[in-house]
């Protein structure tokens, strides 16, 4: 399959999105790594902040992607990593809830759209279910 890939309007920076994975589960990861592969090979600036581990399984960076090491602490260097990572992001997309909780604290005080993907969702008890 191929992709073409689609310049930005000139003049213009290329958009630039995040992911961020929480524990980087083999579905959230395998997912990531096909919309890093997809969204790069459009033109999109993609980062993937992500557990160094996740990385060694995945290799965002062969699909186009920046990998930022994150560790899944909500720790306040962690929420700073990521904070870093989003500076320039025109979009953040979250793959589960603790990704999204730490996003939505790393985002906080910015108008950057964030979007959050429960990938498990089926899986759901009690409180989160009411998420």
């Amino acid at each position: 399959m191929s992709h073409v890939s689609t310049p930005a309007p000139q003049g213009q920076p290329p958009l630039h999105t995040v992911q961020v994975l929480g524990g980087g589960s083999a579905g959230s990861s395998a997912h990531v790594r096909s919309l890093a592969t997809g969204l790069a090979a459009r033109g999109v600036r993609v980062t993937v902040c992500a557990p160094a581990e996740a990385d060694e399984t995945y290799d965002f960076a062969g699909s186009g992607a920046h990998h930022v090491p994150v560790p899944r602490r909500s720790d306040p260097a962690s929420v700073a990593a990521l904070r870093a990572a989003c500076a320039d992001a025109d979009l953040v997309h979250a793959h589960g809830l603790h990704a999204g909780l730490r996003a939505a604290l790393a985002l906080t005080g910015r108008r950057v759209p964030l979007v959050v993907t429960w990938h498990t969702r089926a899986q759901a008890a009690g409180a989160r279910a009411h998420v």
